[in-house]
């Protein structure tokens, strides 16, 4: 791979380069392959020619004009003998970058051939040279240079010539695009350094490319057939280095292109260009974040600045929590909806689930009596997906919470009653809590379980804690069951009073008929002794639970079935 940022004076652009002057050649931009351009000050329009080193069997593309050929053979000189060129290649036939084709005539070696396809060949003969054509397409799509290298080919149509080729060296794997890549640039620079570069690749192709469709599918073509290509050589513009290949190759695949001559007399010129950049900057937002809330944000606030946009939502069927809403009002935290809005609500698009994503529908809602411009579909269409994505995060996240939040919870419940174990008790942070400590007692347990067996015992167990539920406050208060036949009840705020109030409660209902069948078929009863004690703020927790099991002591001691305190 190669470094853009520490290539050698021979091997990648030079210190001039870097530093803004005009570029001047041979430069080797990949082992045995150089760019041989003859860039012109004050031109915008670049145009690059590449000479590939391989013997008698050197291959020149894209020679030049006539204006520039002459600069062009003065960068080959100093790389090789004209005579060692085998192949031009002409990836199309345009003057800019074939006209000077006469030139080489008496330059190059005896048997060189023009290499091109029938319908650019059609053209390249008016150019007056003398050099036999060479199709490709007639030759497998492809040239072999010895030594197994190999310069292959292939057809990206439209793009922008109707017979466009662009062709690939194997041994240093460098991609010559032909216009495909290019862009409007300078004579300062030969590589492009950072994704900044993209904007004059991005209007290039705007004014070039017949259409986005037509567009994609050269590129994934060229993605396809070369996919491990280290440098990016195009006609026009800057080099591309291996780092920002996949970045340049993912941004020019989100462009619509043919607006200008479709727009040319259209008076909605405007809103397709609006679209366009609409388009552009959600891609540079998608590509930020992929949190929703942010995303989200940031969205409507692009499309705010072409539409009348209230705000977005997204709505997601949830195998664990149902029809899900993700709305602004509620920072997009997920609310569970009884069913969606009519299509009435908005402009929305579906997207289909794929095993791994869920499906989702996203609503753009507008200004009352606003529709969503035709031209601005493609945007939602942009936006629907990383959406998609983010609230597929979103929920794994949020299943992985609500694990979490089971697995602590089970870690700190008594699996037989479903009351806190102790262990509970360590985070319950009562250091500074004023409550009353309730220690309580199943009186007979051990008789209970010899007489009846541990099954009643268990039921028995269960039905002082669901007494215990039903007088304690949920949101505040916590029953535990401390160990065997023992629980502890802890009563957040709760003075003298209504400690012994509920203290009395939990007894006299323990001592009524079970709801146990079992127990109420067997005929036991039952009944409990409690301790109770305050615990006052920063007293020792342990010091107050040992008060009330002192407490609890003599209440058993007076004959169980009752309620002891102390303060």
């Amino acid at each position: 791979m190669i470094d853009v940022n520490e290539q050698s004076t021979r091997l990648g652009p030079p210190a001039k380069d870097r530093a803004g002057a005009a570029v001047r050649g041979p430069i080797e931009i990949a082992p045995r392959v150089w760019w041989v351009g003859n860039l012109e000050t004050d031109d915008q329009f670049q145009c690059h020619s590449y000479l590939v080193e391989a013997g008698d069997q050197s291959v020149l593309i894209d020679p030049g004009s006539v204006i520039t050929i002459d600069g062009v053979m003065d960068n080959v000189r100093e790389v090789l003998d004209p005579s060692s060129v085998r192949w031009v290649v002409c990836h199309h036939a345009d003057p800019d970058v074939a006209s000077g084709l006469a030139r080489l005539d008496d330059l190059v070696h005896p048997d060189a051939r023009v290499v091109s396809e029938w319908r650019a060949a059609a053209l390249l003969r008016h150019y007056g040279s003398r050099l036999a054509l060479y199709l490709i397409e007639e030759h497998d799509w492809a040239i072999d240079l010895g030594d197994g290298r190999h310069l292959e080919f292939t057809l990206t149509p439209y793009l922008h010539f109707p017979g466009a080729l662009s062709s690939y060296e194997t041994a240093a794997a460098v991609m010559f695009t032909c216009d495909l890549f290019g862009g409007f640039s300078d004579a300062t620079s030969l590589w492009a350094t950072d994704s900044s570069d993209f904007e004059a690749m991005r209007s290039y192709h705007e004014h070039y490319m017949p259409s986005g469709d037509i567009l994609r599918a050269g590129l994934e073509n060229l993605r396809r057939r070369w996919p491990d290509a280290r440098v990016i050589a195009p006609q026009h513009g800057r080099l591309i280095p291996a780092p920002l290949i996949g970045e340049m190759f993912h941004r020019l695949s989100g462009l619509e292109c043919g607006i200008f001559r479709l727009a040319e007399h259209d008076p909605r010129l405007a809103t397709l260009l609006a679209a366009a950049d609409l388009e552009r900057d959600l891609a540079r937002a998608i590509l930020s974040t992929t949190d929703l809330p942010a995303l989200a944000e940031r969205a409507t606030m692009l499309l705010g600045e072409h539409l009348a946009v209230r705000r977005i939502e997204a709505y997601v069927q949830s195998e664990t929590e149902g029809l899900l809403r993700f709305a602004p009002d509620e920072h997009y935290a997920g609310t569970p909806v009884a069913a969606m809005p009519d299509k009435s609500y908005g402009s929305f698009l579906d997207l289909p689930g794929d095993g791994e994503t869920p499906p989702i529908r996203v609503y753009l809602v507008l200004a009352e009596n606003v529709a969503l411009p035709r031209a601005f579909a493609r945007a939602m269409v942009q936006l629907a997906r990383p959406i998609q994505v983010a609230l597929v995060k979103h929920l794994a996240h949020r299943s992985a919470e609500r694990d979490r939040a089971r697995i602590i919870a089970q870690s700190l419940t008594d699996p037989l009653t479903d009351l806190a174990n102790r262990r509970a008790l360590a985070d319950a942070h009562l250091a500074s809590d004023p409550s009353a400590i309730l220690m309580i007692d199943l009186d007979h347990f051990k008789a209970i379980n010899d007489e009846f067996g541990h099954d009643l015992g268990d039921d028995a167990l269960r039905e002082v804690a669901t007494v215990i539920r039903a007088n304690i406050r949920s949101r505040s208060d916590l029953g535990i069951r401390y160990g065997g036949d023992e629980f502890l009840v802890v009563l957040r705020e709760a003075d003298e009073s209504h400690a012994l109030d509920v203290a009395e409660r939990i007894r006299r209902q323990v001592e009524r008929v079970p709801s146990s069948d079992r127990l109420a078929a067997a005929g036991v009863t039952l009944s409990v002794s409690v301790g109770v004690t305050l615990h006052e703020s920063h007293q020792d927790l342990g010091l107050a639970i040992a008060h009330a099991d002192e407490a609890l002591y003599r209440a058993k001691a007076a004959g169980r079935n009752r309620v002891s305190a102390t303060w």
